[in-house]
Order: C-alpha cells, then structure tokens, then sequence
C-alpha cells in the first residue's frame, strides 16, 4: 500500500465484510491507473486478461507505458437509511466522515427516514443488500454498484462501457488527488434533471455543471447562486450527495452514456432514493434534510422594493401611492441605505440622518399597512466602526495561518478587503442577535439574506467543517443562522429572503432567484432556474418581478413578470431602477393591480400548498414531470409549472403590448380554463392568443381552489384574515377535499362552494 493519491487508483477489489445492524462495511482496494495517451480509455498494471482488453484488435495500442501495480485502500459502508433508501459511502480510513455523527457535516437533521431493516447475502461474487423496498448489490471482483426495486435495473456503474480494444471508457470508482469520481451507465431513454438552480435547459442531457456557490452575477452567465448536490433520473431513482465539497456533474456531455460524478473531496457519501414516483422521493429527502414550515400568512402578499430607497420620507411616499392606487400589498423591503457604512458591509448601525427614527419610521410603514424587510450581508468592511469589536471578539472567519479570511468572488467597490462574520461560531451568534435584537424590539419583520456567496476555499471555520466544505455550506449556515435569529427575536415563525444556498436551504425559507437581467431570456431563465431549485430544495422560491438589471424594462415585460409572479411562491418587484407599476404608464398600472389582487383571492389556496410543503416535503412550484413522471412531453417543457398541485400555470415571454400566441401542453387528463371553464382534454397542445391583460392558467379536473374576495378596499393579507371563502372546484371533488381545507386560524371558513365543469 502507499499513502498519496497523486496517480490514479480504479477501486477494485472487495475484502474484510462485516455485516452490520443496518447493513455491511468492508474495505476496497483501489489498482494505479492511467488514462490512454490522446485516445480514451483507462489502463492498469494488471494483465490484460484481468483488465479484459480485447488482445485480438489489430489496431490495440503498443508499446503502452502501463502503471505500476500500486494500490490503496478505502474503507466503505452501505447501510439502509429507511425502506427505499439507501447510504453508500467510502473514502481512506483517516477522513473525517469516519469520526462525526451520522447527520454530519449538517446538511441531514436526521439520518432516518424509515425502517432500517436489512437483510445482507453473499452470492460470491456480490453483496447484495435487500431493504423492504429495494436491493443494492456491490460487485465483490471489480466494484460495481446495481439498484434495483422489484427487479427492475434502477442506476448501475459504467463497468461495461469501454471502447474498441476493451479499455474501460467509465471505470465505477476512481480516486486521484483528493477527489473522487463516480461513473454511472445511463440507459437509451433515461433522463436526468436536477442540480439545484441552473438556469440552463430543465432537463440536464448533454450538459457539465460545477455545482459551487458563487455570486452568479445574473442568469445568463453559467454560474449558478443556489446549486444542489441532488439529481432525479427518469429510471427511477434520486440521489443525494451528502457533502460541502465542489461537485461536477457530466450528464452525458463528454460521453453520451455516462452520468459522471467528480467531488473535490477524497471520500464520497452518496444516498440513493429508489420509492416509485419523484414525489415520494422528495418526501424521503425531506425527511432527511428537513422541511420548510409554513411561513406567516403576510408573506404570501405583495412585497414592493427596490435598490434603493434613499430616505424613510421617499418610502412613506411609495407606500402612499400604493394605497391611493388601491394596489394590495404588505411588505415594503429597504436595501442597503439602512446603514451608514452600506457598500458590502454589515454593522447593524442604522443611518438616522436618512431614516429618521427607526421605530417611528416603522411605525408609520404599519399605519399604512405594510411590514419593513431590510437588506443585510455576513460581510464586515473595515471601515466600520465595530470591526475591531468584531475581530477582537472572534467574530470574524480566519484562514488556518490566523489570518482574517477575505470575501473572494464578488468586487469591492473601493479595493477594501471584507472580512466575513463566522457564522459556524455559537458566539458570534449570539453577538449578532444582540446586534439585532433593537431592530425587531422597534418591528421589523423579515431580513433580506444577500449574497454569502464569497466565502474563500479553506477557511477555517469554529465549528471544525473543512475548509474543501465551508465555501458551498457557508450560505446553508448563514441563513440557518439568522432564521434561528428571527425565530428567537419574533416569536413566531421565522422567515429570510436569501439568494446563495446549498442543499438544505429550503429549511429556511424563502430564497430568491438573484440578478435577473430585466429581458425576455431574464425572465425564462429565472423561470427554469426556479422549476430546477425546487426538484432539489421543495419549499418557498421568488424571484424579482421585472428583473434586477439590464436594458431598460418595457412595460410589456413588466406586466408578464408580473403575472408570472403573482402565481408564484412569494412576491416581490425589485430591480435596481423603480418597479412600482404606475412607473410603468396607466396600462401596466390597471393590469398588475388584477394580477395582485387575484393573487390575494388565492391566498388560501396559496395557505393549503404551503401546507403541503411543510407535511409532505412537495415544492410549492412543481415542473409538470413532477406529477406526471411517465409523461416523456413533460420532461422537456419548461415555460409551464404547476403551483401546488391544481393549478398549472403559462408565462408568457414577451415585452411587447400586442396579443401574442401562446402555445400551451396541458398534460393527461381534463383541464379548464380557469376563467372561462372551457374544456381540454390532455396529453394535447394548444394555441392561444394572450392579450396583454391574460396569462393562460388552467386547472385539473378534481381541482380544489378555495378563494377570498378582494375589494378595492383591501390592504393586505391582514384585511382578509377573517373574510370567509368560497371554495371552487372543478370536475368530480370528494367532499372530504373540502373538508380537509385548513384556515389561516383554524377551520376553513367556508360561506360557499361553486362548481364547475
């Protein structure tokens, strides 16, 4: 055996098996490697009989410089997680997975979903692992993986993908440097989607994509603000890889048949979900990395911002026109102008000299009707007046030398470095609470969570995560931070706004799309992004109504992102020029004013998806292939979305005034127009001529969307509080749908049921 990784090692052979309560450990010993000079392939020092090259090939490479016979060794543990869900991990015996709890390194609050039940047989040349609801068999000579459930092949390893003359072209495991690489075959029709928020193509066939955290800097550049180490495949099984470390997927891009997964870390913890539909593997998921709870009813309303407001009178002013033009709405959100020191930098002191007062300030936001969202980042400049404070304290993130860690990634503005809050460190939460703490004292509502993204490779962290991990699990810390803050300060259910996120994030809601630029391809990009974010972390996502930046927005492109967000999660128009709709002539002003007061009608539809999220671990925006797996149409569409599980909604992406053509797939089964009860039957494609005032949403036959009347009077979610509903439905409904309604405060208050279809 030897003791570095600098060549690389196919691991190969297994050896020393012992059963466990759960499954099986043993080790595996990894053979040197090469890759084929200038053709591809892999070869090892062993004989070619054993590495099965096909010898009789009369163009066979010679003369070939093959590895030595070194050899490594791996330790390895499969054991059963729940009835369909299966761990798989392996790395040297000296990594630190080996020494933490079985939730580490936190992105899991518990490490069961179900009966653990196992049953481990050796047929000789495999182990075979049988849980209740699936089978993983471990090749013994070479490694391979197999899962299966109820005989059926679900995901197998690359071993018989090989070229020509029989060099292996997809080796199952193979370690190098402190990484490791997985290689799965990929079947003639199997798909894979995924990946957290890429704002790419849905469904990810032919693509490479480096899942790390990064300030993105908009929609369209590759990089992504919300990556997840999770994937779904239409051959029926999820999987999750249960790390901070940098992931790059190959989805078939350098090898059409190969899925390919290469994590910077020595050791690789896999768990591998194998019940029938996606949905019940995104509740055995859930289950494992937790749920986001239902956040107050007022969050589902109308929040208005913009990048900046500068005073508290120009804020007064804006939320005074939103009332004189009768528009609902409930949060108005105050970016970094709060603060006296604002460009990148977080100090807690608030800027009296533009906001006045802060109670006072909030006070007269609340006679108005609305509740105050305020920007905050980890990063401290060191121009502020407590960064001695904080680094005398132990605040701030330090690198292994001692020396403070500098956010990487993102331009200062002014050269400065930034230093940022260590938010694995138990003090520095509590010193950041008792920063906090006079602001909700004085009613602030929610905080506003930007960036995280900039945290350097390395740092060292209190609470011992390594330093290949902290980058990407730095935005899950931050904002699991502050939620707790919130959670501790109000009282009441905590929620964020944020924008970097890793696996895991959507236990704290809710999160936001990042800097859209304000153009058609903005806005579908979002679009996928969102439907990709919430196949990997199901709970509460928005984006920015109109876009962050770019060209100056149309007025058309403002209506139709603001349709688009009125059926969406959360709501909010923000952008770094005005987003109010009467900027945007008397049109767009009467158009977004239906589209939010519908969107307030729906609040207690909106209450029972929320439900749903928080029971069953379901995104609250569902891809149509969600619900309708065995739809091979569905897989590709990526303009449409299901909001809960009745309503399906069409953006139209346009920013022209003129009636545009929309074609619509509407899935299996009986849908209605939501406004006019017209009839289709599914799987079909329609077109339709959209009017600048329509945007196309349909409902399922059995549909059940309770609703609440919205008046020219009405404010915000807190004026209908107590209204009663009335409950459409759509096609044959049990009563017991109806029944099961949940309130905002306890039973439904239903005054009517409607039926249609």
């Amino acid at each position: 055996m030897i003791d570095t990784q600098t060549e690389p090692f196919i691991l190969k052979y297994i050896d020393k098996v012992t059963e466990t309560d759960h499954g099986v450990d043993f080790l595996v010993t990894g053979v040197a490697a090469k890759a084929l000079p200038g053709i591809p392939g892999w070869m090892t020092g062993e004989s070619p009989e054993q590495q099965g090259i096909e010898t009789t090939m009369p163009n066979l490479p010679q003369d070939l410089q093959l590895p030595g016979l070194d050899q490594v060794e791996y330790r390895c543990r499969v054991s059963a997680l729940g009835p369909q869900t299966v761990r798989v991990a392996m790395a040297p015996a000296e990594h630190q997975m080996w020494r933490e709890p079985d939730v580490w390194p936190g992105i899991m609050v518990t490490a069961t979903n179900g009966v653990q039940d196992t049953e481990l047989r050796d047929t000789g040349d495999a182990l075979e692992i049988r849980l209740a609801g699936c089978t993983l068999r471990i090749g013994k000579s070479p490694l391979t993986l197999t899962l299966s459930r109820d005989g059926v092949q679900l995901l197998r390893t690359g071993e018989r993908l090989r070229q020509v003359a029989g060099f292996p072209m997809a080796p199952p495991v193979i370690v190098q440097d402190g990484s490791i690489n997985l290689n799965l075959e990929m079947g003639v029709d199997e798909k894979i989607f995924g990946f957290g928020e890429q704002f790419s193509r849905f469904e990810k066939s032919g693509q490479e994509l480096t899942l790390t955290v990064n300030d993105a800097l908009g929609t369209g550049t590759g990089l992504a603000y919300k990556p997840v180490p999770v994937w779904h495949s239409t051959a029926g099984y999820s999987a999750f890889v249960n790390t901070g470390a940098t992931l790059t997927a190959d989805v078939g891009h350098r090898r059409p048949s190969v899925l390919g997964i290469t994590l910077d870390d020595a050791g690789l913890d896999m768990i591998l979900f194998a019940a029938p539909t996606v949905e019940q593997r995104l509740r055995d998921y859930t289950a494992l990395t937790g749920r986001a709870k239902r956040p107050p009813l007022w969050a589902f309303g109308f929040w208005m911002g913009r990048c900046r407001y500068h005073s508290d009178t120009e804020m007064r002013e804006v939320g005074s026109t939103i009332r004189q033009h009768q528009v609902p709405g409930d949060v108005l959100h105050l970016d970094p102008d709060w603060l006296i020191v604002d460009r990148l930098n977080t100090d807690f002191i608030w800027n009296s000299d533009r906001f006045g007062d802060r109670r006072a300030f909030v006070e007269d936001l609340r006679s108005l009707g609305f509740r105050l969202s305020m920007w905050e980042l980890p990063y401290l400049d060191p121009a502020s007046p407590i960064f001695q404070e904080a680094e005398d304290g132990g605040h701030l993130l330090r690198m292994p030398d001692g020396r403070l860690a500098e956010l990487e990634g993102t331009p200062t503005p002014d050269g400065r470095m930034r230093a940022l809050f260590d938010v694995t460190n138990p003090a520095t939460a509590q010193w950041i609470m008792d920063k906090q703490e006079p602001f909700f004292d004085d009613g602030v509502a929610v905080i506003k969570t930007d960036f995280g993204e900039g945290c350097p490779a390395g740092a060292a962290a209190a609470d011992g995560t390594p330093g290949n991990y902290i980058h990407n699990l730095y935005p899950l810390r931050y904002n699991g931070l502050f939620s707790d803050i919130i959670g501790k300060l109000t009282g009441r259910t905590p929620l964020v706004w944020g924008r970097s996120g890793w696996a895991g994030s959507h236990r704290y809601p809710g999160q936001w799309g990042g800097d859209a630029e304000s153009t058609v391809v903005g806005m579908q990009a979002t679009l996928r992004g969102g439907l990709s974010y919430a196949t990997c972390a199901p709970g509460y996502w928005s984006h920015d109504i109109g876009g962050f930046y770019g060209p100056e927005l149309t007025p058309g492109l403002y209506i139709r992102w603001t349709q688009f967000g009125a059926l969406s999660p959360l709501m909010r128009a923000h952008g770094l020029r005005p987003r109010e709709p009467w900027e945007f002539g008397p049109d767009a002003l009467r158009v977004c004013r239906d589209w939010i007061r519908l969107r307030y009608s729906l609040l207690p539809y909106l209450w029972q998806v929320g439900g749903e999220v928080e029971t069953d671990g379901l995104p609250f925006i569902r891809p149509l292939c969600l619900q309708y797996p065995e739809d091979q149409v569905a897989l590709s569409i990526d303009d449409e979305y299901l909001l809960g599980g009745d309503i399906l909604v069409a953006p139209v992406m346009d920013d022209g005034m003129q009636p545009v053509t929309r074609s619509i797939y509407l899935p299996a089964g009986t849908w209605y127009d939501f406004f006019t009860d017209e009839r289709f039957e599914g799987p079909t494609f329609i077109q339709r001529l959209v009017s600048i005032e329509e945007m196309p949403v349909f409902v399922r036959s059995g549909g059940v969307v309770p609703r609440v009347e919205v008046t020219p009077e009405t404010r915000n979610a807190d004026d209908l509080r107590s209204q009663p509903w009335i409950v459409h439905v759509w096609g044959d409904v049990a009563q017991e749908a109806i029944d099961s309604l949940e309130g905002f405060d306890g039973p439904a208050p239903i005054a009517e049921i409607v039926r249609h279809g």
